[in-house]
Order: structure tokens, then sequence, then C-alpha cells
């Protein structure tokens, strides 16, 4: 009996451990540029969103940014397309 309640007691652990392991922190840091598109119609195929940050270079979704964190922190350049 010993060591099913051994056995369930590790299982609960790594299966909380993997649960806090998959949620994503979300990112503290100021992008370089905000770029909202304007451009009528629906977004570009393979893009759901029309607005994204570029962040150490590459093209980042706002969902993965501290929207709150970003507003009290950051001054950044938005650049409207058209």
């Amino acid at each position: 009996m010993n060591k099913l309640a051994y056995l369930l007691i590790l299982v609960a652990f790594t299966s909380c451990k993997t649960r806090q392991n998959t949620q994503q922190a979300l990112i503290q840091d100021c992008p370089e540029e905000k770029i909202v598109n304007k451009i009528p119609g629906p977004p570009v195929k393979g893009e759901s969103e029309k607005i994204y940050y570029i962040y150490q270079g590459k093209k980042v979704s706002p969902k993965q940014f501290d929207q709150e964190w970003l507003e009290k922190n950051c001054e950044i350049k938005e650049t409207v397309v058209y």
C-alpha cells in the first residue's frame, strides 16, 4: 500500500509541475514599434490581427505582451499603414 501512495503523490506532483511550465509568462519588455494595419479588408492570409509589435527585430502578437506593463513603462513608436 505504501508503494501505491508514493506513486500517487509522485504523479500528482509531476502533473502540477507540467501545468505550470506550459503557461508562458507575458513579455515585460518594450518593443521597438507598434504596427497598426489600416488597409481596408480582412487581414492578410495567415494573419489574424491588424495590430502587432516589432520586438527584437521580429513581428510579435500583442497577446504575448503584458499590456498593462507596456502602458506604464514604455513609449512605443506607432506606425499606421494604409
